[in-house]
């Protein structure tokens, strides 16, 4: 840090924790930029059918909290049988994910799928999950969002930057399964609330996770004509 003229942090989270290990008198160094999508490559129609098509996108590994999902959703499926539950990724943890999902049943594990089969996949469910145990700011969140999905996550690293609980999502500590799939029953029965929700994530993303946007403010401070602000709100803010 202190030989750079210029540090990129993806979120506040992420410059706190560049701040612990660096000289104050160089903060004013650490600049966000977000990382971010491409709204027009998503969907946001909703998919009419039976129960609620839950959707989980990431490596399969044990920082994904996946066995506290399928804790979880075996609890939610108790009292709201008409869930399901798509995995996609793939990873060290894929034998356990093969075995139990076969267990649990209502599981779908389809493995890695590509960037455009993910949209097509947001596109034909009802909420993400994504249970991590750690997480910076997490582009699948990004994705399900800007598709008008409400999503489910754990309150880590910078994930509250992007999902508002009761907003765009719900928000619950991580290794909670209770409350998960308390979370999960939630907005699987409730479809007026997951478009409430999808409204408003989308309208976030837009704002401050356009990568067409994040592009140009970098440039900006890569030319030095950025505000002295740590990073706009909003793209009039960026231009103002």
């Amino acid at each position: 840090v202190a030989q750079a003229a210029l540090v990129v942090c993806i979120s506040h989270f992420a410059r706190s924790q560049v701040m612990l290990f660096s000289d104050p008198a160089h903060w004013h160094k650490l600049r966000i930029v977000h990382c971010g999508v491409t709204p027009a490559r998503y969907a946001t129609t909703h998919a009419d059918g039976q129960g609620a098509k839950l959707l989980f996108v990431g490596r399969l590994s044990p920082v994904k909290g996946l066995r506290v999902l399928f804790e979880a959703f075996e609890i939610a499926r108790a009292t709201t049988p008409d869930l399901t539950l798509t995995v996609i990724g793939d990873g060290a943890d894929r034998a356990w994910v093969d075995q139990h999902a076969a267990r649990i049943g209502g599981i779908s594990v389809l493995g890695y799928r590509s960037q455009e089969e993910v949209a097509q996949a947001l596109a034909q469910s009802d909420v993400l999950v994504l249970p991590s145990f750690a997480e910076g700011v997490p582009v699948a969140l990004m994705e399900a969002m800007v598709s008008a999905r409400p999503v489910i996550a754990t309150r880590v690293g910078g994930v509250a930057e992007l999902v508002e609980d009761g907003i765009s999502g719900r928000l619950v500590a991580p290794g909670d399964a209770q409350t998960l799939a308390a979370a999960m029953i939630q907005l699987g029965s409730d479809a007026q609330l997951r478009r409430k929700m999808g409204s408003a994530g989308r309208a976030k993303v837009c704002a401050d996770f356009d990568i067409d946007k994040e592009a140009q403010w970098l440039k900006m401070l890569f030319e030095g004509t950025a505000s002295d602000n740590l990073r706009p709100s909003s793209e009039a803010d960026r231009t103002s």
